[in-house]
């Protein structure tokens, strides 16, 4: 109850600007006038050079030689923007006023746009939908042929956050060669100087579009850029090492979860009880709060909220410790939906043997987080975070199988 008067009193009424726009948005709701789009970020690329066709990574060895799915079969797709204009409007007002964000801006799309029933997908509705074994089901030579589940077929944008580690960026991105249902590649350039005049660009056979930003934020990982044309963002660091089954995998939970964070190293909030306060943890533990964000899907509505709506001091505390943008994110997704984020498979943390130094590994890196987590609750006003007691691992997984029948993923 505190949290949503907190929010109906900072919405509505805590300002003249805010009972002004309440007002206007009111009359608009009243005559079924949809509310303006939200702004996207203009991506000012930066122009660099292609070199030779990436090839194959010998570490990528261990996907086996099963099929993860369609690569040129399935050119890049973006994904249906503003198909509920009207519907928005008129069918959900009640949680458009009574949930943040509020009923002041129209999404492209959201991770609460509803589905539709199993069937509609083979009487007629079926468009664009991808079912398992056409509609019978099977195991993993049928899985991997199709996306499935219960809405139709999409794609991910990856977007890499990078800051003068042209080696470490180059080989990451060779490594992304292949990965199926990927649209395109966005490399936020996070630093001021522009990259080397002689770097050659991978080509992996879709674009890389390389940002230019104004200055070196964190913040930059969550901007909403235009370039972005999918619902799906796999948000990872430059130096994270993921295979692509996992990455398949984590792509397939996160569609029948799009209002969750869904990813790889889980961290959580645990008290201080001499101190009473949050402390920020990642020893192993059977409980998670968090999901970090460099190597992480999440839906590109919480990119807009995350960079218009959430409290500017958030992303202030950011950039003054040039950290915690991952648990903010968190923070925010909590207090949207009121869920935990899910970890899947086993990977706990993420080496990067020869890389240079991470902002991880500073002494003071878990002290700011620590500070961190205490002043965003302040902010917020309460404890978003919950905790979650359960990874997500394929459902044949260590599953004995007959002769005839494999398994979706050969390690997951």
């Amino acid at each position: 109850m505190r949290r949503q008067g907190r929010f109906l009193w900072e919405t509505y009424f805590s300002t003249s600007e805010s009972v002004f726009s309440t007002i206007l948005a009111s009359v608009r709701t009243r005559i079924q006038i949809p509310a303006a789009p939200i702004r996207e970020e203009p991506a000012q690329e930066i122009p660099h050079k292609a070199g030779k066709a990436a090839g194959t990574d010998p570490n990528m060895a261990d996907n086996g030689d099963l099929d993860l799915g369609p690569v040129e079969t399935e050119p890049p797709y973006a994904s249906p923007r503003y198909l509920r204009n009207f519907t928005y409007t008129a069918a959900d007002t009640y949680r458009a006023w009574n949930r943040p964000p509020g009923p002041f801006h129209l999404f492209p799309h959201t991770p609460l746009d509803p589905v539709l029933p199993s069937e509609a997908k083979f009487l007629g509705s079926g468009t664009g939908f991808r079912p398992i074994g056409g509609g019978t089901g099977g195991s993993g030579k049928e899985f991997q042929a199709a996306l499935g589940g219960n809405v139709p077929r999409e794609q991910f944008t990856v977007v890499m956050l990078t800051y003068e580690r042209e080696e470490v960026l180059m080989n990451s991105l060779e490594r992304l060669n292949g990965l199926p249902y990927l649209n395109k590649v966005v490399v936020v350039w996070n630093s001021p100087k522009p990259p080397s005049d002689d770097l050659l660009w991978p080509d992996i056979g879709l674009p890389i579009v390389v940002v230019r930003t104004e200055k070196n934020s964190l913040n930059n990982r969550f901007l909403p850029w235009d370039a972005v044309e999918t619902e799906a963002i796999l948000s990872i660091d430059d130096d994270a090492h993921l295979r692509h089954d996992e990455i398949m995998f984590g792509f397939r939970v996160w569609r029948e979860a799009r209002d969750r964070i869904v990813g790889f190293p889980g961290r959580y909030h645990a008290w201080d009880v001499n101190h009473q306060s949050w402390l920020y943890n990642s020893n192993y533990s059977c409980e998670l709060s968090m999901v970090l964000t460099g190597a992480a899907f999440f839906h590109k509505y919480y990119a807009y909220l995350y960079s218009y709506v959430m409290p500017q001091a958030i992303r202030d505390m950011v950039d003054e410790y040039i950290n915690c943008e991952d648990i903010a994110m968190n923070f925010l997704v909590s207090h949207i939906t009121r869920k935990p984020p899910i970890k899947v498979t086993s990977r706990w943390t993420f080496r990067c043997p020869g890389c240079p130094q991470a902002l991880s590994h500073d002494d003071s890196h878990f002290h700011e987080r620590h500070k961190c987590i205490n002043f965003f609750v302040k902010v917020y006003g309460y404890m978003p975070l919950l905790y979650t007691q359960f990874r997500v691992d394929s459902v044949l997984f260590k599953t004995r199988l007959p002769h005839d029948k494999t398994k979706c993923f050969k390690f997951i």
